[in-house]
C-alpha cells in the first residue's frame, strides 16, 4: 500500500508532474480517478505513476468531477467508481469523450458486456498493478 501525506490536496496530489494551475506538457498523460475510498484511490494513482510520468486528478464524488472537467484539460483515461447506467444517464460518457478520455469502470461486474461493447475498460476488484496498466492501454481485465 502506498502512503501519502494526509494533508495532500484531495483533488491533485503533490507528486503530480504539473501544478494544478498549469497545463501539462502535451505528451504527459492525464488520469482522472473517481473513487470514494482514499486507499483504493491512492493505489490506483500510485500504479499509474509507476507506469511513468503523468498527472493525476483525484475526486471522490461526481460533483467534484464535474468541476474538474469544466477545464480544457485532456484526460487520457478516467477510472470511475460508477455503474454503466450512471455514467450514461449523467452524460459523463459524452463529456469524457469530448476530453479524449478512455473510460474505465471500477465497479459493476454485471455491466461488463455493455461497457466493453462501447470500447470502455473494466477494472474489477481486487485489481493488480498489471491490471491497471492493461486497462490504460486497452487490455481487458474484467
Amino acid at each position: 500500500m502506498r502512503h501519502y501525506n494526509e494533508m495532500l490536496d484531495k483533488v491533485i496530489s503533490k507528486d503530480d508532474v504539473t501544478p494544478a494551475n498549469q497545463t501539462p506538457a502535451p505528451d504527459t498523460p492525464v488520469f482522472l480517478v473517481l473513487e470514494r475510498d482514499p486507499l483504493i484511490a491512492e493505489d490506483i494513482v500510485g500504479s499509474l505513476k509507476d507506469i511513468g510520468p503523468c498527472e493525476t486528478i483525484r475526486v471522490s464524488d461526481v460533483g467534484e468531477l464535474a468541476q474538474r472537467l469544466n477545464t480544457d484539460r485532456r484526460i487520457s483515461a478516467a477510472f470511475l467508481e460508477m455503474r454503466y447506467a450512471q455514467v450514461v444517464e449523467s452524460g459523463l460518457d459524452r463529456h469524457l469523450a469530448d476530453h479524449g478520455s478512455r473510460i474505465i469502470l471500477t465497479i459493476g461486474e454485471d455491466d461488463q458486456q455493455e461497457a466493453l461493447a462501447r470500447g470502455w475498460g473494466m477494472l474489477l476488484r481486487p485489481f493488480t498493478d498489471q491490471m491497471i496498466r492493461d486497462a490504460v492501454v486497452g487490455g481487458d481485465h474484467g
